[in-house]
């Protein structure tokens, strides 16, 4: 077996999974959905994205709460969502559409059949993706000149658009893509539980759970259409969705302040995460203001890892920042239907993912009462305010806590108000220059000063644990196998083999390999992991509470000691039975992690537990 991950292959993997989520959430929803009131593509492509995922959303419930998730019904789902909006856009007007497109496809086929495929047909449908985007930006010009906007460019203005965006379109990139790319493991503990909910729709296993699982629902739905396995899909998904938050707060910014020099700003301080906070708390304060200063840092850090390894509060925040955008379309009666229907999908979505952060949303709308500025001051002041009050010790605002966690996305925004209020004064000197040059001071500062540093990640296992998992799973048939390994891998296998905990196997057969007659009795080829170098070896251990120490998955998996004892007692047992049955073999070993393959013995007796 091959010791180095298959860079090349991860980069064509997560690219076609990239260009399935393009399609299936912008192109074919652009496409469906009109909304040729909307004034820009933007907007278009915000409305289509927003009633595609309402689409998935209401199909998430079905699925997840009377377990009939299948590939084809959620392409029936997926379908519905954009035949309801596209007979709605014309108005239910829809038999005249069928029996145009009928004809058209209909004098297609003869003119085929009969005088053959020419080029110039065949160049002119695959132009037309691009005769698309063209009539778009078209139309956006004749919008501009309606309204008497005009834009005076100049080579200098270009050249900082160009670095403002190279900045920020990198930064976002990087950041967010660099692990999921290069990791198979996941750097947030919680992600397992996603990967596990997701693996459990995808085998219509779903547990009773209070809560609807629609970030799960979404990386199974994405990983049924594209074919990639679970744990890459999870992976992307969250390097997605931070992706788009960053262009939200873009676009929500621009919508509010008409002002391009602000949004690049604000979206650059989120794409290039300038939140990190390593200062020291100074022991002067009041022990409160200590322990609140410290929640707030300990959460701005940790959004770091957060915003490539997202859960459901950052997609929740997602239409938080869409929702205050959409409406500000609201006002203009041409455009009011379209918006308020985007506006009130945004707002169920919310209230479905996370509705503790609906209060966002409440001081949004309150605002843009008053104007569109009025509006970003009042959600850039309350977002921080309301982490604060979170993050007071000793209170009881536990309804708070997704503001205190998305609370990167709310400074964000802050930083775009203080922008639009710095430019505002800056143009008493410089006029028209102002917002430009306070970009360039902008972007030059927190390149000197203000990048991240290096986030520090806490991984569960090693990456290799993880490839190999996920390769058993696709190389050997279905059900036919069984891992045997820390409960990390239980997610990656769940619903394609069999999976059995490494402390239960251990303790259960470590006395009985010793007998040259025993077999294991699993009816399935078995796949032990184990640890030659224990995974915690390099970290430190510290005092914890007794709840906490008789719990086994602490005992055996995050516990150094616990973990090398069970290493050291799964590797004799390994290798004692290996050496009395000649047919076992090493599956994969390498300077740390060593798998044991051992074939199957045919009785009647069901594996432990199913995975």
């Amino acid at each position: 077996m091959l010791t180095q991950p298959p860079l090349l292959i991860d980069l064509l993997t997560s690219g076609w999974v990239l260009v399935v989520f393009a399609i299936v959430f912008g192109l074919i929803p652009l496409l469906a959905f009109s909304q040729e009131s909307l004034p820009s593509i933007a907007s278009r492509i915000v409305g289509a994205f927003v009633r595609t995922m309402m689409a998935i959303t209401i199909g998430s419930i079905v699925w997840t709460k009377l377990g009939l998730f299948t590939w084809l019904i959620a392409i029936f789902v997926y379908l519905t969502g954009l035949g309801v909006g596209w007979m709605a856009g014309h108005k239910w007007q829809f038999r005249a559409e069928f029996q145009q497109l009928g004809q058209k496809i209909a004098i297609a086929t003869v003119d085929i059949l009969d005088r053959g495929l020419s080029l110039s047909q065949l160049f002119r449908w695959l132009s037309f993706p691009w005769q698309t985007l063209k009539l778009f930006a078209q139309e956006r010009q004749a919008y501009s000149r309606q309204f008497g906007q005009t834009h005076q460019w100049s080579l200098p203005l270009i050249s900082l658009k160009a670095i403002a965006m190279i900045a920020l379109l990198g930064g976002t990139m990087w950041l967010r893509f660099e692990h999921p790319l290069t990791e198979f493991r996941f750097s947030d503990p919680d992600t397992y539980s996603q990967l596990l909910m997701t693996q459990q729709i995808l085998a219509r296993d779903i547990p009773t759970v209070n809560y609807l699982p629609i970030l799960p629902s979404l990386a199974a739905f994405l990983s049924a259409l594209s074919g990639i396995h679970p744990v890459q899909v999870v992976h992307l998904l969250g390097a997605i969705v931070g992706t788009l938050l960053v262009l939200s707060v873009g676009y929500t910014i621009r919508c509010l302040t008409k002002n391009g020099a602000a949004a690049l700003a604000a979206s650059y301080s989120l794409g290039v995460y300038l939140f990190t906070w390593n200062l020291p708390i100074s022991s002067r304060l009041p022990l409160g203001i200590q322990q609140c200063l410290r929640i707030i840092r300990d959460t701005l850090n940790a959004g770091l890892i957060r915003s490539w390894a997202v859960s459901e509060l950052e997609l929740g925040a997602l239409f938080v920042i869409l929702a205050i955008g959409c409406s500000t379309h609201i006002a203009r009666s041409a455009q009011r239907n379209e918006s308020i229907v985007n506006t009130l999908c945004c707002v169920l979505l919310v209230a479905i993912i996370a509705p503790n952060l609906l209060i966002l949303i409440l001081f949004g709308g309150l605002g843009i009462i008053f104007g569109r500025q009025m509006a970003l001051f009042s959600i850039g002041i309350a977002w921080p305010i309301l982490a604060v009050l979170a993050a007071i010790p000793d209170r009881n605002f536990s309804m708070l806590k997704g503001v205190l966690v998305t609370l990167p996305i709310g400074l964000s925004l802050t930083v775009g108000l203080l922008f639009v209020a710095i430019a505002a004064a800056g143009r008493l000197l410089l006029a028209t220059w102002s917002a430009p040059i306070c970009l360039t001071i902008f972007i030059a500062i927190t390149l000197n000063f203000s990048l991240p540093t290096l986030p520090q990640i806490d991984y569960l296992e090693y990456d290799a644990a993880a490839r190999k998992a996920v390769e058993i799973s696709r190389l050997f048939p279905y059900q036919q196998w069984t891992v045997v390994a820390p409960i990390e891998q239980l997610a990656q296998v769940y619903g394609r083999g069999w999976y059995e905990d490494a402390a239960q196997f251990t303790t259960q057969y470590q006395d009985l390999v010793k007998s040259p007659q025993f077999r294991l009795p699993q009816q399935t080829t078995i796949f032990v992991f184990v640890e030659k170098r224990p995974f915690t070896a390099d970290k430190l251990e510290y005092p914890v509470a007794y709840s906490v120490l008789i719990d086994p998955t602490y005992r055996h998996y995050r516990s150094l000691s616990g973990r090398t004892q069970l290493a050291t007692a799964t590797l004799k047992l390994c290798e004692t039975y290996r050496r009395h049955h000649p047919d076992s073999r090493i599956y994969y070993e390498s300077d740390r992690l060593r798998i044991y393959q051992f074939s199957a013995y045919p009785r009647n007796i069901s594996p432990k537990s199913k995975a």
